[in-house]
């Protein structure tokens, strides 16, 4: 398969996703058939999509590290993901008085508390399709016909955007650091377990 083609059916798979919420959304189909639907369609799409990733050609960035190397770049990645994420959001509650809990963070607690199962959505598939597309698809990409600093910068932009929450340039600062992880580990499942432990570390602690 050729890794233009590749590309494209991941972020295709991608979108099919998103798709899929609206398509349920319209069809006026809400509850648990939504939340289980979407589950499943979640599971199945990142299943594809690390397929496709396994499958490709590895691109510029990529090379093959030992596993010693890819354990420091998650540490790294999860701490500093952590401290940016609460440090930024402290930042924002004493200057502008908003909560240190995003809007995002808050409504997928709600859900997840609700809908249990929908945890392996929010915790598991969602930081890995995220990494694969934003970073792997996107800031990898966009370095060639740009540069390094602006397709970190556009990718982070797409990344802040689709997450909706009024607390953006906090997603863009979280875009940037992945972007980093991935260019630092040169590999993509890297800076996705961070992205994932982040999540997870975030939720257990807006539970408290």
């Amino acid at each position: 398969m050729k890794y233009s083609t590749n590309q494209f059916l991941t972020l295709a798979t991608y979108v099919a996703l998103l798709f899929i919420g609206s398509l349920l959304s319209m069809v006026k189909i809400t509850g648990s058939a939504y939340f289980i639907t979407l589950t499943f369609a979640a599971i199945l799409a990142t299943s594809i999509m690390i397929y496709l990733t396994q499958k490709s050609s590895p691109n510029e960035l990529e090379t093959k590290t030992d596993f010693n190397n890819k354990l420091q770049w998650i540490i790294v990645g999860s701490v500093g993901a952590l401290i940016i994420q609460l440090g930024l959001g402290f930042i924002d509650q004493q200057i502008f008085h908003t909560s240190t809990t995003s809007a995002n963070t808050l409504q997928l607690l709600t859900l997840v508390h609700a809908y249990p199962y929908y945890f392996a959505y929010v915790l598991i598939c969602a930081p890995i399709m995220e990494e694969i597309i934003f970073r792997r698809v996107f800031f990898a990409n966009l370095i060639k016909p740009t540069n390094i600093y602006w397709a970190a910068a556009i990718s982070a932009a797409f990344f802040a955007f689709m997450h909706q929450d009024t607390r953006f340039m906090v997603y863009v600062a979280m875009g940037l650091w992945f972007s980093f992880i991935y260019y630092k580990s040169k590999n993509i499942y890297v800076s996705a377990a961070s992205h994932l432990v982040m999540n997870t570390l975030v939720v257990m602690v807006s539970m408290h």
